[in-house]
């Protein structure tokens, strides 16, 4: 199951790294922020899309018009979910929401149907791309029966692209907005 998780990571990374190649270039100002923002582990990415692995049920879900509008069964539009990773320190929490399939039993809350984990991940590195600027992370975090591995990437234009993996779920992927966290009181 270890090998599974690790080669899908690789390849989805894959896909990231060599899809996020572009003409923009970024300021020496951006690569600082974004410099600061790593070294300091004290960040939020805000989740803006969330794309699901591609299934007959989310087709029939989008055929059915039930997804929201622009959205599409691999591409849905989840601005106004509020949805997040962060990291503050040592520790990370997540709340993002979550379209796809259950893969394992387990027990089904309703009021808990997205992604949520809070704690000190473990195998946690952050490293610099090797192509272009930016970061990668990768952690494992336990959230009761449920295991994630996570890679996020973070830009140096503030965005960030998530891939989520799931011991009891299909794989999703999240884009979003960078920025440091800062504490609302």
């Amino acid at each position: 199951m270890k090998t599974l998780f690790h080669t899908i990571f690789t390849v989805a990374l894959l896909f990231f790294v060599t899809g996020c190649s572009s003409v923009y270039q970024a300021t020496p100002e951006e690569v600082a922020a974004l410099d600061k923002i790593a070294r300091d582990q004290h960040f939020e990415i805000q989740a803006m899309w969330a794309q699901p692995m591609a299934s007959q049920s989310l087709n029939s879900i989008a055929n059915a018009g039930l997804l929201p509008p622009g959205s599409t069964a691999s591409r849905i539009d989840i601005a106004g979910s509020r949805g997040y990773l962060r990291m503050v320190g040592d520790s990370v929490m997540a709340d993002l929401p979550y379209f796809g399939e259950r893969r394992m039993g387990g027990t089904y809350n309703p009021q808990q149907t997205g992604i949520k984990f809070e704690g000190v991940p473990k195998d946690f590195s952050l490293e610099p791309v090797t192509k272009g600027k930016g970061y990668v992370i990768k952690f494992n975090v336990n959230q009761g029966a449920e295991a994630y591995q996570v890679v996020a990437q973070l830009f140096p234009n503030r965005t960030a692209r998530i891939a989520m993996s799931s011991s009891h779920r299909t794989n999703i992927w999240y884009q979003g907005n960078l920025a440091p966290y800062e504490r609302k009181e």
